[in-house]
């Protein structure tokens, strides 16, 4: 069991010889314990925090046989379903099988994959204020927010990840986001499962800070103030078909993660909800701290809430899990 939290960064590269800025390093060897939250001791099979050709590499040159690695081939299909293209395409198909909830409005969400400059600022154009995003990028790396104008900054920004990794997502920069949340999923065979429900929290720069602990059904009882709970059970329903053909790559196993948003309105909708979701922020194809919010879950005392964070204090970082009253 490996926590290897540069893997989004060393997918990025793609490049087997990778070299991770200190910091992540520093995070890997203080947060190592972390792993012991998956850890099935019956279970012989390598399960990291992610995949990529530097782990990939340091698998093998650590001894682990080729035939317990992923192929090149595969390889190459993992980092492809884990680039940000993949929730730009899964958005779209999920908003052409669902069309009523966008007209309705309590679901929200569009974004556009650009190969060039000139269709970066067309989308822009259309679409005003925006959230850039580079393919891979680490927590809080990666995305870069505009105004209606694209400065200079952001044309070098936009050339330099087209350059490097070879597309921008682009999406409408929503300032009226209310709440953090998320769906974790389990992959094996192909096959997708439902795991629970992730409520996180981040900093203002967008990197990952904590996690609430507790119960599915104290989770529903949170989002079900901004979103009545039929609707999230009828968006994890319509994920799942979703996922089912997604063309998951089969050889993986393990769990992954789907970030959304609960959104405050515009007085003009049409529906008398006050909030919308934003069914696919993301989607982290590796472990997730919401995944391992479900593993502390499962020790807790009925009613019992707690709150999980990541702190870092002095170039070092460690985790905790406190009760939390609120």
């Amino acid at each position: 069991m490996l926590f290897n939290p540069w893997n989004d960064l060393a997918l990025a590269s793609n490049d087997p010889h990778y070299t991770p800025p200190a910091s992540a390093i520093q995070m890997a060897e203080d947060l190592a314990d972390l792993s012991f939250l998956w850890a099935d001791q019956s279970d012989i099979r390598i399960l990291p925090w992610g995949w990529s050709p530097l782990l990939v590499c340091l698998l093998r040159e650590a001894g682990v046989a080729d035939e317990n690695l992923p192929t090149v081939t595969q390889m190459a299909e993992y980092r492809a379903f884990a680039s940000r293209q993949t929730a730009v395409r899964l958005l779209r198909n999920l908003k052409e099988m669902w069309l009523d909830a966008w007209r309705e409005g309590w679901m929200i969400g569009e974004s556009c994959w650009c190969r060039e400059e000139q269709e970066v600022r067309s989308v822009h154009l259309a679409y005003g204020a925006s959230m850039l995003k580079a393919p891979w990028s680490g927590s809080g790396r990666g995305v870069h927010p505009t105004t209606v104008r694209l400065s200079d900054k952001d044309v070098a920004w936009i050339r330099r990840t087209l350059h490097r990794q070879g597309g921008v997502e682009v999406e409408p920069l929503y300032y009226n986001k209310v709440l953090d949340f998320a769906m974790e999923f389990w992959a094996e065979a192909g096959r997708v499962r439902y795991e629970g429900l992730s409520l996180f929290t981040t900093t203002a720069g967008g990197v990952y800070s904590g996690n609430l602990v507790a119960s599915e059904q104290e989770k529903q009882r949170r989002l079900a103030q901004y979103i009545p709970l039929n609707r999230l059970l009828t968006l994890r329903e319509r994920l799942l078909k979703l996922l089912g053909r997604a063309h998951i790559p089969s050889w993986y196993t393990g769990p992954f993660g789907i970030d959304m948003m609960v959104v405050a309105r515009t007085p003009s909708s049409i529906d008398s909800c006050s909030y919308s979701i934003h069914p696919l922020v993301e989607i982290n194809f590796r472990m997730t701290m919401g995944w391992l919010a479900l593993q502390l879950a499962h020790d807790l005392k009925p009613d019992e809430i707690c709150l999980f964070r990541i702190l870092q204090e002095r170039g070092h970082y460690r985790w905790e899990v406190k009760p939390y009253d609120l």
